[in-house]
This record gives structure tokens, C-alpha cells and sequence, in this order.
């Protein structure tokens, strides 16, 4: 009777550290996008630079990298 009821205590303990630990969440790192380039003009991000204010008509190779 002893061997029994430890034998079921350790099983039951046993099965509630399993169901306690759960599925493993993944790891929240960002995963990136490979650079692209892009041609940039005066209406997007460097709309302000001193390029764009001397010359409107300016364009500019950017590297864009997206996070997923």
C-alpha cells in the first residue's frame, strides 16, 4: 500500500511539472528582410535634406530592410 501511494504522488507530481512547464514560446528576435535598394526622390525620406532643397528633381540610391 506505501509502494502505491508513492507511486502515485510521484506520477501526479510528475504530471503536474509537465503540464505546468507548457509549450515553449519562440524567441521574440526580429527576423530581417535582405537589403533591397530603392531610389528615393524629394516626396519620401529625404524630403528635407539640403540635397532636395537645392535641387527638387534630386534622387537618392537607400538600402530599405524590413523587419518581419
Amino acid at each position: 500500500m506505501k509502494y502505491m501511494t508513492l507511486l502515485l504522488s510521484f506520477s501526479s507530481m510528475l504530471l503536474v511539472l509537465v503540464a505546468c512547464g507548457g509549450k515553449q514560446e519562440q524567441s521574440n528576435d526580429p527576423q530581417w528582410s535582405k537589403p533591397q535598394r530603392v531610389l528615393e526622390g524629394c516626396d519620401g525620406v529625404i524630403s528635407n535634406s539640403k540635397q532636395c532643397q537645392q535641387n527638387p528633381n534630386t534622387q537618392q540610391m537607400m538600402i530599405e530592410i524590413d523587419r518581419h
